[in-house]
C-alpha cells in the first residue's frame, strides 16, 4: 500500500515590484503554498494550495492539523481522504475556508502521487483525452493603467498567440468604461473580450454596469459582486445579455450548489486549488454541466495549479478554456518547474505520470515566506 508517510506544507512569496494595479490592489508579491506528501513506499507527490492573502496560516493548518490527521492513510483513497477531512475540518469546528483551501493542496500531491504510481498522467487516471484546450491571456495582468498601456499590452499577448484576453474592471465605472470601450473599438473583433470586476460592483450601479459590459461585447463578466450578494447578480443578468461568470470564491460543491441553482451564471470558475482539489472540482464541474452551464476554472500561482486544471478539463465534457496567467513576474510558473507552453493559443496537459511536473525543490529555499498583505 502507498501510505502517507510525511505531509509539509511550505509559504512561499516572490516579490513583484511595479505590480499590476486592479480591483484588490496593487501586487506586491505572489504568494503560494507548496504541499509535499512522502508514501511510506518513496512516492513523493506535490500539490498547490491557494495562498488566500495569508499562506502562512494555510501552511500551518496542513502541518499542525489536516496531515497529521492522514498519516497512514492510503495514500489512493482520494475520495476517503476527502470525506474524512471534510467531517472532522470543514463541517464543524473548522477553519471555514482554509480548511478547504489546505485540502486542496493536499488533494492536488494525492493526485500526483497515485498518478506516478499507476505510471499515468491525472487526465488519463480520470477518463480524459489529451487535446489542445483555448487559453486566454488572464492572471495578474491588464489592469488599472492608461489606455495606451493597455492596448500595448493587448498586442503582445497577439503577437504569442491569444486571441482571448480578460480585462481588469472594478475602478469607477467612468474609468471602466473608458478603457473597455477603448480596447474594444482599437481591436474589433479582432479578439474576445472578457472582464473580471474582482467582486468590487455596487448592486446600486447595475444599470451602468451593463452599459460596460455592452460597450465592450464582452463574453462574460466575472465576479461582480461579492459572493454572496445574489440579489445583485439577479438584477444584473435580468439588465445584460452579457453572461456572468463566477465561482473562484466559492468553495465546495455545496456553495456552488447555491449560486448554480439560482441560474445567475453562464460560466463556472471554481478553482482546483481552492475549492477542494481535483477531487471536488470535478464533482463541481458536473453540477456545472447538469445545468447546461460551461466549465471555465480559475488558476492559481504555480505550474501545479496549471497542470492540475489543464487535466481536469481535459475530461469534463463541459470544459470552455484554460486561464493562462501571463503577468510579468510570477517565479511559481517559471521555476517551480518548467513552465507551459502556449502554443497558437492552446494549450496541452502534461503526459508524464501524475500531474507531469517535475519540482525544483530549491525554490523554497530561494523564495521564503514574506509577511504582509498580497496586495496594497
Amino acid at each position: 500500500m502507498t501510505k502517507i508517510k510525511r505531509i509539509q506544507a511550505f509559504a512561499l512569496s516572490c516579490p513583484t515590484p511595479g505590480g499590476a494595479v486592479f480591483a484588490v490592489g496593487r501586487s506586491a508579491k505572489r504568494d503560494m503554498v507548496l504541499v509535499r506528501i512522502e508514501t511510506e513506499c518513496g512516492i513523493v507527490g506535490y500539490g498547490e494550495a491557494h495562498h488566500a492573502q495569508t499562506p502562512s496560516t494555510i501552511a500551518a493548518f496542513i502541518n499542525d492539523a489536516l496531515g497529521p490527521s492522514l498519516i497512514g492513510m492510503d495514500a489512493h483513497e482520494t475520495e476517503a481522504i476527502w470525506d474524512k477531512s471534510y467531517r472532522h475540518y470543514i463541517a464543524t469546528h473548522g477553519p471555514g475556508a482554509a480548511a478547504v483551501i489546505g485540502l486542496s493542496g493536499v488533494d492536488l500531491a494525492l493526485w500526483d502521487i497515485k498518478g506516478k504510481d499507476l505510471g499515468q498522467p491525472v487526465y488519463r487516471l480520470l477518463g480524459g483525452k489529451r487535446r489542445p484546450i483555448r487559453a486566454y491571456a488572464g492572471g495578474i495582468s491588464l489592469g488599472f493603467q492608461p489606455v495606451d498601456d493597455l492596448k500595448r499590452e493587448i498586442e503582445g499577448f497577439i503577437a504569442r498567440g491569444y486571441d482571448f484576453m480578460k480585462l481588469r474592471v472594478g475602478d469607477t465605472l467612468e474609468k471602466d468604461l473608458e478603457r473597455v470601450s477603448a480596447v474594444r473599438a482599437a481591436f474589433g473583433p479582432e479578439i474576445t473580450l472578457a472582464a473580471d470586476a474582482g467582486t468590487r460592483y455596487r448592486t446600486a450601479d447595475v444599470a451602468r454596469i451593463a452599459e460596460v459590459c455592452e460597450a465592450g461585447r464582452l463574453a462574460w463578466l466575472e465576479e461582480p459582486f461579492t459572493p454572496d450578494n445574489l440579489p445583485g447578480y439577479r438584477r444584473l443578468r435580468d439588465l445584460t445579455a452579457t453572461p456572468l461568470a463566477a465561482g473562484e470564491n466559492h468553495f465546495t460543491r455545496h456553495e456552488l450548489r447555491t449560486l448554480i441553482s439560482e441560474e445567475v451564471i453562464q460560466f463556472v470558475q471554481a478553482d482546483c486549488c481552492k475549492t477542494g482539489g481535483i477531487t471536488e472540482i470535478l464533482k463541481i464541474a458536473a453540477l456545472a454541466g447538469a445545468w447546461h452551464l460551461q466549465f471555465a476554472p480559475h488558476t492559481s500561482a504555480s505550474v501545479l495549479s496549471t497542470a492540475a486544471s489543464t487535466h481536469v478539463l481535459s475530461v469534463a465534457p463541459n470544459a470552455f478554456i484554460y486561464e493562462a496567467d501571463v503577468s510579468a513576474i510570477n517565479a511559481f510558473r517559471d521555476e517551480l518547474g518548467t513552465p507551459f507552453e502556449i502554443v497558437d493559443g492552446t494549450i496541452l496537459a502534461p503526459d508524464a505520470p501524475g500531474l507531469g511536473v517535475e519540482i525544483d525543490e530549491k525554490v523554497i529555499e530561494k523564495y521564503p515566506f514574506i509577511p504582509g498583505a498580497s496586495y496594497q
